[in-house]
């Protein structure tokens, strides 16, 4: 289990993974460092939140299920980016809505006391981010691992 350790010390800014995971991922929402060019989230305690909401519809299948559905909406390219190694391609807040479906952007945004546009906007700016740390050598762990991974991150503690 010492790579699924790594990944998640990765992913919660501890030791493995690469770089500084989660607090750099709260770090750009919040303003603390450079993003794409989108303007940040309000508020680091709900940044802080968003990582579990992400983690617990990404895990059950849930990341191949957002992946299969980036590339069915023209995607490909994106999602493969996030998958490799190199730059995140972005995608809009609106984009990830179509694939993640609204009624779970909505439940974000209630959670965090977000508009539903600065919910899909704080979800398509870190779910390349959290791909892009589960996917360190450019493949996916294998699904019990990222269930496991995802799972433990939602606070559901496996």
């Amino acid at each position: 289990m010492s790579q699924l350790d790594d990944l998640l010390g990765g992913l919660l800014g501890g030791k493995g993974g690469s770089g500084g995971g989660l607090e750099d991922i709260l770090g750009q929402l919040t303003g603390g460092g450079q993003s794409s060019g989108r303007q940040p989230s309000p508020g680091g305690g709900m940044a802080a939140m968003l990582l579990p909401l992400i983690a617990g519809f990404l895990k059950n299948g849930g990341l191949n299920k957002i992946l299969s559905g980036l590339q069915q909406q023209g995607l490909s390219s994106q999602a493969q980016s996030w998958v490799d190694s190199g730059s995140n391609e972005p995608v809009s807040g609106a984009q990830v809505e179509q694939v993640v479906g609204r009624d779970q952007i909505e439940a974000i945004a209630q959670q965090l006391g977000l508009s539903h546009e600065q919910a899909a906007d704080a979800v398509a700016e870190v779910l390349p981010r959290v791909v892009d740390q589960v996917s360190p050598d450019g493949e996916l762990p294998a699904e019990p691992d990222l269930d496991d991974l995802f799972a433990r991150i939602a606070g559901e503690g496996r």
